[in-house]
This record gives C-alpha cells, sequence and structure tokens, in this order.
C-alpha cells in the first residue's frame, strides 16, 4: 500500500511542519493526526541505521510535497505576517477559507479569507492577471467598496504566478455583517520624475492678480507645517481664505504642468500648478532651490474651481505656498518630483462575502483619565489581538498609549495632534498595534496612567 507522505514524519517533524506552516489545528485534530500513524512509525524506529537515513531523505521528499498542497495558507500566513507581523496563528484559527471568484478585463478577483475584529471586517483576497502583465511590486489599489471604507493595500506579489494579495481593513461591519467587496480600479508601474524648469519669475508676477475665499469651495485638501506657519503669523484658516483665482497666468512649462497663477502676499510666495488631473499622475512635489539651497512649501491646498468631481476626485489646481524672499526668488530654479503609473485598468471585481468569524475580545469598563490637556472620559474599550479600539471625550493630543505583556512585549503610540474640533464630542479612536494575544496583557496606560483593565 503506498505510503501518506506523513508517515514519513517522527512526532518532532510532525510538530514542526505544523508550526511552520501555521495551519489551523486545534489540539484534537493534531492528535488524530499523530494517532493515526503511530503504529508505523513505531516499526520504522526498529529497522536499521541505512533505512533510517533513507527514511530522512524520504521525509524531506515528502515535506516538500505536503508544502505544495499548503500553499493557501502559505500565501494566507504572508499576507498576515506583513500586514500584521507574526503569530499569526491566532488570525488563522479566526479566519474563514473562502473560495469566490470573479474574472473580468482577463484578471481574476478570489476572496481567500476574512475575520472581524469589533465594526472592522478584514479580508484577504488576490488579483491573477490571466492575460497579460498589469500587476507588479507597486501596484496600488485605486478605487473598492466594502462597506463604509477603510483601506486596501497590496502586502504580496508573486511575479511567478502573476498574483497580487490584497488586505481589506473595512469598517462598519456591525451594521451590516453580510457585505460584498468590490474592485474597480488599480495602478501599478511606478515610474519616478524629477524635471527643473527656470521660470521668468519676475515677468510672471507683474501682472495684478485677483484672490478668492477657498473656504467656499466642496474640498479643501492640503497640508500645513504649523512650526513654519506659527513663525510666519498664519493658521489654515487664514490661508485657504486667500486663494488665487485659476488661469490668470497660464505659464506652460511642458506638456505635464502649467504655472496657473502666481503672486506675492504677506512675504509669501503663492504658486498654483495646473496638473494633469488624470489617475495616472501620481503625485506632485515642488520644491525652489537657490544655489543648491532647498525650500519647501510649508502649505499646499487644493482649487477645486468647478473641477472636483470627476474620475480621480481631486481638483484640476494646487496651490502651495513658500518662505522665499522676493530678492532671491530671481535666482530659484523650480523643481518637480513625484511618480506616474505606466497603468491605470479598471473593471468590475464584485464578490459576495459571509459574515466573517469573529476575532476574541476583551472588554474594559468605562473610565475617566486626568491628563495635561484635561479629563479624559474613555468608553466602550475593546482590545483585540490586533487593535485596540476606544470612544473618547476630551483631548488626546500629545497622549502615548502603551500596551505592556506578561512576556516584555511592548507596543506604543503617541497621538501627536488630535484634530477635534468639539472636545465635548464623543470621538472614536483605534490602535491597531499588530498581533498579540489578548490573554497575555499585562497592562494599558496612558502616559503614567493605568487603565483598569479587570
Amino acid at each position: 500500500m503506498k505510503k501518506h507522505p506523513l508517515e514519513y514524519l517522527d512526532d518532532t517533524q510532525l510538530d514542526e511542519l505544523l508550526h511552520y506552516n501555521e495551519q489551523p489545528f486545534d489540539k484534537e485534530n493534531k492528535n488524530n493526526i499523530h494517532q493515526k500513524f503511530a503504529t508505523k512509525k513505531a516499526l520504522v524506529k526498529k529497522r536499521n541505521q541505512r533505512r533510517r537515513r533513507w527514511l530522512i531523505s524520504g521525509a524531506t521528499a515528502a515535506l516538500a510535497l505536503i508544502l505544495v498542497g499548503f500553499t493557501f495558507r502559505d500565501d494566507l500566513s504572508v499576507a498576515y505576517k506583513k500586514r500584521f507581523g507574526n503569530q499569526t496563528e491566532l488570525l488563522l484559527l479566526n479566519s474563514d477559507k473562502l473560495s469566490q471568484n470573479v474574472t473580468d478585463q482577463g484578471l481574476e478577483l478570489k476572496a481567500v479569507a476574512s475575520f472581524k475584529d469589533g465594526s472592522n471586517q478584514y479580508l484577504v483576497s488576490q488579483l491573477t492577471d490571466l492575460t497579460g502583465e498589469r500587476l507588479d511590486e507597486s501596484t496600488m489599489i485605486d478605487r473598492w467598496q466594502m462597506f463604509g471604507g477603510g483601506n486596501t493595500q497590496m502586502t504580496h506579489y508573486d511575479a511567478s504566478t502573476k498574483t497580487a494579495t490584497l488586505v481589506t481593513s473595512a469598517i462598519g461591519a456591525d451594521d451590516t455583517p453580510n457585505s460584498g467587496f468590490q474592485l474597480t480600479a488599480f495602478t501599478s508601474g511606478k515610474k519616478d520624475f524629477a524635471t527643473t524648469y527656470q521660470p521668468n519669475w519676475q515677468n510672471l508676477l507683474q501682472a495684478k492678480k485677483s484672490w478668492i475665499d477657498l473656504t467656499k469651495q466642496q474640498a479643501q485638501g492640503g497640508g500645513l507645517n504649523e512650526e513654519v506657519a506659527k513663525n510666519y503669523g498664519v493658521s489654515w484658516n487664514e490661508l485657504v481664505k486667500t486663494g488665487l483665482k485659476p488661469s490668470q497666468v497660464n505659464e506652460k512649462l511642458d506638456n505635464q504642468f502649467t504655472i496657473s497663477n502666481i503672486a506675492y502676499k504677506d512675504d509669501l510666495l503663492h504658486l498654483q500648478l495646473k496638473i494633469p488631473n488624470t489617475p495616472k499622475m501620481a503625485a506632485v512635489f515642488p520644491q525652489l532651490v537657490i544655489n543648491d539651497k532647498k525650500i519647501d512649501s510649508f502649505a499646499d491646498f487644493s482649487v477645486d474651481y468647478g473641477t472636483h468631481n470627476n474620475k480621480t476626485g481631486r481638483a484640476d489646481y494646487q496651490e502651495y505656498i513658500f518662505p522665499v524672499k522676493k530678492a532671491d526668488l530671481t535666482q530659484a530654479k523650480l523643481v518637480l518630483t513625484g511618480w506616474r503609473w505606466e497603468t491605470y485598468q479598471e473593471g468590475d471585481w464584485a464578490i459576495q462575502l459571509k459574515k466573517a468569524k469573529e476575532l476574541p475580545l476583551t472588554k474594559i469598563s468605562s473610565q475617566t483619565l486626568t491628563t495635561q490637556q484635561g479629563e479624559l472620559k474613555l468608553d466602550n474599550i475593546q482590545l483585540s489581538p490586533i487593535a485596540l479600539d476606544f470612544n473618547y471625550t476630551g483631548n488626546l493630543s500629545g497622549t502615548t498609549i502603551t500596551l505592556n505583556y506578561e512576556d516584555g512585549t511592548k507596543f506604543a503610540t503617541t497621538v501627536e495632534y488630535d484634530d477635534q474640533l468639539n472636545h465635548k464630542k464623543a470621538e472614536n479612536f483605534r490602535y491597531e498595534f499588530g498581533l498579540k494575544d489578548n490573554k497575555e496583557i499585562k497592562s494599558i496606560t496612558f502616559n503614567q496612567q493605568k487603565l483598569k483593565i479587570k
């Protein structure tokens, strides 16, 4: 009778095999496997040394054969490790194996596994290019839907099978336990660029410019370096009230970029660029370079001006503010760096999912802490193997949250800036720290104050 590959393994080798593959075997399953082959293994041990040497090589070959059959769990374990860290048995034990798949545009999307953590549901899926080379290490998911939003990221790309493994974290699983995942667009083929221009700054600044109040527009995306803004005595609200009206200069830099408008105000240079509003244009970062000195913008914001409702969700215009003296500007070069995508692929890959298994949750009673910013009330506190989640009322800015475990492991995060507008209104905070068994938690501290966890 033909031997099952597991018959070649002794107890130690079998234990190592089960550990290596991180299979969701419980104790009963594992004991059954041991018992099934116990008699035949006992006979093997009585044979001579030469025979045992042959068996060792046979066990090695058997291990290779077994691993081929465990590709699914290997891929899943890799995805979990890259997304959450080690100790992935916790996730494997609490994950549903899925088998739904759909094909469109020569690409197949296959659901692999899912699990639920409170109101967050996670889905592992694999996207395979069956007909071309449209996926690579730089692939990013551009448009997708599942519950109320969240994020989808590629955790692994296998060039030999042209397969990207995706992990989706979606919010809102409590409201709609049965869900569907729909992928509609992705990008790949990242190409960096860096282009230098020498505009005639003096001519561009001569004409009188019009200013518009950008607080009235639908979108105000952008960023602010608060330290530099403070040094210049300006705030975000003040800056967005005085944006440049688009297309008053229209100085073409090349086929990609145009200086839409430019002006000086309060010793600050406002530079407005028209950027191709296409999915293939990923990111642009302007700098002024004066005698090898690089000057970054300390604030930027989108200028909607009726262009925001489009495929990319971006505005055509982006305004950048530079702290540069007018006398120095004549010597400045404008350098635009960033990246584009070679591939933008649209399609319709939709999968219906069943209600996911839930990770074990440790619920912690509501409590009130005293911080430097005042009273901090915490409610609906939940600890899972991957995250600490709670609602809070008060100011969380400057708070360092530390999770301490019995084996000495620590996870910590500092809330640098809390953008909460009303500190009397409850907000949610979620710290996704990695992966650790709830049962091993020793303490949770907010700065130096310990939560009562039992």
